[in-house]
């Protein structure tokens, strides 16, 4: 049996009979329930506010993606979007009804989420890990699946091998996952606590704990530059995407440095103005 393609996003992951139902229809806010297991598990309430504030100026873009179950209907995708209409006291909200399976659900959750860059690292990990373990799907089956290269899927399953009180300092985004990497790097259990302190109190950066893990040797400063220039690029596309909620690249060329912010919808466009416009306030 030759296994589906998963890599084209989440349209891809809707079987082709149910694509016939487009129809935008508006659901009771109190009759949607969210999904216990979805990956995502925290919520920036400023980033909250600002898609709010972008849903009762322009209304919503998008419609949110429902299953329905008995009378009440489940969230597949928009959870963000419900919540900010939420938030607005809305009493009812644009959908799109969807008859999709149990497996089908979880990977379009996974993939909405990863796609829009709504995860911590931690919970990405083991989002990752979730689709490994329960559908069998090796690393590069993941990595076609979510949009992302096999490296950074395996760079991001990493992250379940920390320490509890890194993985906890992780996801309340005290440090980043690169530098959460960093740490694993480092053997000795007292110079890892110390260096994860130095990360929360900004007292130290990921190029002075590699050089200090890797022992670099002078002869070897070149090579070792350009590995740490892109251990840091990840670093700053991950405070990038914390402080935006986009997905960021960061690219060096001849003229310098280059940084992209990508957006799939205008939602996330207008979403994206007002986080920046909230930070500057």
């Amino acid at each position: 049996m030759t296994k589906k393609s998963l890599g084209r996003g989440l349209g891809s992951l809707i079987p082709e009979n149910n694509k016939r139902n487009k129809s935008i229809v508006r659901i009771p806010m109190e009759k949607i329930y969210t999904r216990d297991d979805q990956p995502r598990k925290s919520f920036d309430d400023k980033s909250l506010l600002g898609l709010s504030e972008s849903i009762e100026k322009y209304g919503l873009l998008n419609p949110i993606v429902l299953r329905k179950n008995g009378i009440k209907y489940e969230i597949i995708a928009g959870e963000r979007r419900y919540r900010a209409s939420k938030l607005l006291g809305l009493k009812e909200i644009d959908a799109i009804i969807k008859n999709v399976d149990n497996k089908n659900i979880d990977i379009l959750s996974i993939v909405e989420n990863v796609q829009r860059e709504d995860l911590t690292g931690l919970e990405e990990a083991n989002a990752y890990n979730e689709l490994c373990k329960n559908y069998n799907m090796t690393q590069d089956e993941v990595a076609k699946t979510v949009g992302k290269s096999r490296s950074y899927i395996a760079n991001t399953l990493r992250l379940l091998k920390l320490d509890q009180n890194s993985k906890k300092e992780l996801q309340e985004g005290n440090i980043s996952s690169s530098q959460a990497r960093t740490l694993l790097s480092i053997k000795d259990e007292e110079d890892r606590k110390k260096s994860l302190d130095d990360f929360k109190n900004k007292k130290t950066n990921i190029r002075k704990v590699e050089k200090k893990s890797r022992k670099i040797k002078p002869n070897n400063n070149i090579n070792n530059d350009n590995n740490l220039d892109k251990i840091l690029f990840e670093d700053f596309e991950e405070k990038f995407i914390d402080l935006l909620n986009s997905k960021v690249e960061i690219k060096k060329n001849n003229e310098g440095y280059r940084v992209s912010i990508d957006c799939f919808s205008i939602d996330d466009i207008e979403s994206l103005y007002w986080r920046i416009k909230n930070g500057k306030e």
